[in-house]
């Protein structure tokens, strides 16, 4: 249960994830740079809510009808990624310090409300344990859809590629391989 709600998180954050630090985010070269610079804005206000511990904030980043995949097929609503954000962050003391979102290349609709990316994203931060707090990170790589609603881009789906949690420098749990 640990290990999923970590994955669910990782959506989250990543949904994601959640999660980033977009600054350093490259430019795809098949993105129009008004689009890419819009999207990597995106991640970067879900890092900054992830960061702020503003679940609801970060919430709003997502369609209602957000939903992902992973590398097994397992889907998982809005609603269960975002409780599982909730329950990691009260019963582990789950905080994210740092995420980085680095969009790989991506497509657009022809009207221009649809973008499909390859990002690779992490987080790091820390869950308490039994000797105070213990470093985590995040890692996933990742073909997210967003879609424009008025002013706002919405993350609509994604795909987990490829998901890795460490935990105090250990592998606790892999997925994917692509």
């Amino acid at each position: 249960m640990l290990i999923r709600g970590l994955s669910i998180l990782l959506a989250g954050i990543v949904l994601s994830a959640a999660i980033a630090k977009t600054a350093r985010a490259a430019a795809p070269a098949q993105l129009p740079p008004v689009i890419s610079t819009a999207i990597s804005a995106a991640y970067a206000n879900q890092c900054t809510l992830l960061k702020n511990t503003d679940i609801d904030g970060f919430s709003k980043t997502f369609t209602n009808h957000w939903v992902e995949s992973d590398s097994n097929g397992t889907k998982v609503t809005k609603a269960q990624a975002i409780g599982a954000i909730k329950q990691q962050i009260a019963a582990m003391g789950l905080t994210i310090t740092d995420c980085a979102a680095t969009i790989g290349g991506g497509s657009v609709s022809s009207d221009g409300n649809t973008v499909t990316v390859n990002v690779e994203q992490s987080a790091d931060g820390t869950v308490a344990s039994q000797t105070g707090t213990s470093p985590i990170q995040i890692s996933s790589r990742e073909t997210d859809i967003w879609v424009k609603r008025g002013a706002n881009w919405l993350q609509s789906a994604s795909t987990v590629l490829k998901n890795t949690i460490m935990l105090n420098g250990q592998v606790v749990q892999q997925s994917g391989s692509r």
